[in-house]
């Protein structure tokens, strides 16, 4: 994962994570609005996180966007290895 940001781009904010590093940052469209990129690895190999969609949200400032990205790389991490589902009291046993 490089440190350098692309044109656009902003600093990449970085988090080690249940044994993943993750690897965010904003990038801005053409209303100024900033979305988070999320790159995740996990003993050098990328890992592949499911998303529902593929826009959205937009943030106003890149810091907003970058903690947002935080935040959800670490729901879909917890959600792609099954931590949800131990965390949910509603669920079926």
């Amino acid at each position: 994962m490089s440190s350098l940001p692309h044109s656009g781009e902003s600093p990449r904010e970085r988090l080690e994570y249940r044994g993943y590093h993750v690897s965010v940052y904003a990038t801005r469209n053409d209303r100024d609005n900033w979305r988070a990129v999320i790159e995740v690895e996990r003993d050098g190999h990328p890992v592949q996180l499911e998303e529902t969609e593929d826009v959205g949200p937009f943030w106003q400032t890149r810091e907003e966007a970058q903690r947002a990205g935080l935040e959800r790389a670490r729901y879909l991490l917890d959600r792609r290895d099954g931590v949800l589902d131990l965390r949910n009291p509603a669920r079926p046993t």
